[in-house]
């Protein structure tokens, strides 16, 4: 039962992620093309917290398949 809830809640914040990722490039789109420079910087930034989020999610993951693991009766 927990597992399903980790795991449920682990997509939930993966979409919430992908949604507000999306959300920010698009935004990013609309600055003055004269300010390229900030728009770049700004995709770097993103580009720097989707690996740390990647990561996270990843870790977290390997988490909550251990936490099954160890909640099924022997």
């Amino acid at each position: 039962m927990a597992a399903n809830v980790s795991f449920r809640w682990l997509e939930i914040l993966e979409n919430d992620f992908d949604k507000a990722f999306v959300d920010l490039d698009l935004l990013l789109g609309e600055i003055d093309p004269e300010q390229y420079e900030l728009t770049c910087d700004g995709r770097q930034k993103m580009t720097a917290l989707s690996a740390a989020f990647a990561q996270l999610w990843h870790k977290a993951q390997t988490i909550f398949q251990y936490n099954v693991k160890l909640e099924e009766p022997n």
